[in-house]
């Protein structure tokens, strides 16, 4: 692995390009991976709750804990894993549309920047 990409935090690993990103997703570690995942899919959900049905949320909120470093690893049941994400995809697709699924899911997708903590 190459050594400056040891550990990556969100902030620096989705500005980077496309296939930038893969070679970095490719070289760290499962449990890096899965953070990565579970807080871009956590970030889009805040910056878009406002205008998602309670259906939509609820969806999203089911796959949040089930992105761990075990759905990232070599050695993973790769059949169970398909399972889980086909049931999931089902779901999603009858309520989300292919753009709102590439942002939530997608390795294309955009990156979404902390929401800022409001002022009082």
């Amino acid at each position: 692995m190459d050594q400056r990409h040891q550990s990556i935090g969100y902030d620096q690993y989705m500005p980077q390009p496309f296939n930038e990103r893969l070679k970095i997703f490719n070289e760290i570690s499962a449990e890096n991976r899965a953070l990565l995942v579970k807080t871009h899919v956590e970030r889009w959900l805040a910056t878009n709750r406002h205008r998602l049905t309670q259906e939509q949320v609820s969806v999203i909120e089911e796959i949040i804990p089930s992105i761990s470093p075990e759905k990232y690893r070599v050695e993973r049941d790769d059949e169970k894993f398909m399972r889980e994400i086909e049931a999931w995809q089902e779901k999603a697709e009858a309520i989300f549309s292919r753009e709102e699924l590439r942002q939530i899911v997608s390795e294309r997708a955009d990156y979404v920047p902390p929401i800022e903590a409001k002022k009082g």
